[in-house]
């Protein structure tokens, strides 16, 4: 079997565009911008230790191989709009996002860009629901006449 080199550089460039750039791209392979314009162009092929760090940070390599796969970086990730009800929430989101994120990096080793957008997101969408089920069970208990009560 022998193995597009274009195609398969077609396919990485592609999958390449979740980073926003090709340095941020380059950075999470741990290589430099002008390693990848080889495989880019098709004059060679990522080795397997790099089809490894492709895989880590979500490609799938059989798709990168030869384009077959359950999930191609056509559904690459897109940071959706998340709607806040008011500026407040959207400060104390952002606030807790941010502290989580802080706490991930300190327990893992750097994380990717495409995966601390990805945890960004998630914990954007858990820390909404969390403010709007605090608000909510903060003006149910106030309305029952179980607000604060100071001693």
């Amino acid at each position: 079997m022998t193995l597009d080199k274009k195609a398969v550089g077609r396919r990485l460039k592609e999958f390449s565009t979740r980073f926003g750039s090709l340095t941020e791209f380059a950075n999470a392979l741990g290589m430099k911008r002008q390693q990848l314009y080889s495989y880019f162009n098709g004059r060679s092929l990522p080795g397997l230790d790099v089809v490894a760090r492709l895989k880590e940070l979500g490609l799938d390599p059989n798709w990168l191989i030869n384009g077959e796969a359950g999930s191609a970086p056509v559904d690459a990730f897109k940071e959706e709009k998340l709607e806040y009800d008011s500026p407040e929430m959207r400060e104390t989101v952002e606030r807790e996002v941010n502290r989580l994120v802080k706490i991930a990096q300190l327990l893992r080793d750097p994380i990717s860009p495409v995966l601390a957008r990805e945890l960004r997101q998630a914990l954007k969408r858990w820390a909404i629901k969390q403010y709007r089920f605090e608000v909510e069970h903060k003006d149910r208990d106030k309305a029952r006449g179980k607000g604060s009560k100071t001693r």
